[in-house]
């Protein structure tokens, strides 16, 4: 369903940040089945696992929560002009669960 990236062994923060995400999205979706991906050429990543009917959830969850910039599906969706459409359904999902995420509209 999703790859998330945190970085390389050699920067200090990565394995911390992987630590983080996992304990957040196992709180946030208890049912969720996170797979080591590491890899020593693209560092340290997990598969995500979750049930269809949760992915708008999930990837709300990911922008709300501060990890979209990790997502690779969610970094896809954002640059692929034919999903937009979706795209664009997440991120108000998000503004609607998540509101203190987002700075206020002047």
């Amino acid at each position: 369903m999703d790859l998330v990236y945190f970085g390389y062994e050699w920067e200090v923060e990565s394995k911390e940040l992987e630590k983080e995400f996992m304990k957040n999205v196992e709180t946030a979706f208890p049912q969720v089945k996170l797979v080591d991906a590491y890899d020593s050429i693209k560092g340290y990543r997990r598969e995500v696992f979750l049930e269809d009917s949760m992915k708008q959830e999930y990837y709300a969850w990911l922008i709300g929560d501060g990890w979209m910039e990790a997502s690779l599906t969610l970094q896809l969706l954002m640059r692929d002009e034919s999903t937009k459409e979706e795209f664009e359904k997440i991120w108000k999902l998000a503004k609607t669960k998540y509101p203190e995420a987002f700075k206020p509209e002047n």
